[in-house]
């Protein structure tokens, strides 16, 4: 889903829309996927945000929020280690 260096913010936000209406036990690799884009810095967080306000996806702003503040831990150690 994410190969790569940098993805598209909309590519990002395609697999946050499925992330957010997927059933909560369905979650968990999709979870992982933008979790991953998120800690490895795959992604600029400042264009999903901005792509998502400017679509005024305040839904898909909460869940990306909520998802931010599961792996906080891991964005401010620099990652994890493999």
């Amino acid at each position: 889903m994410f190969e790569g260096q940098v993805h598209d913010p909309n590519v990002f936000i395609a697999a946050l829309r499925e992330f957010h209406g997927a059933q909560p036990e369905s979650r968990g690799h999709l979870a992982n996927a933008l979790s991953d884009a998120i800690v490895a810095k795959r992604v600029d967080l400042a264009a999903v945000r901005q792509a998502l306000l400017d679509d005024g996806e305040a839904e898909l702003m909460d869940t990306l929020d909520r998802l931010l503040e599961l792996i906080e831990p891991y964005i401010e150690e620099g990652g994890v280690e493999e």
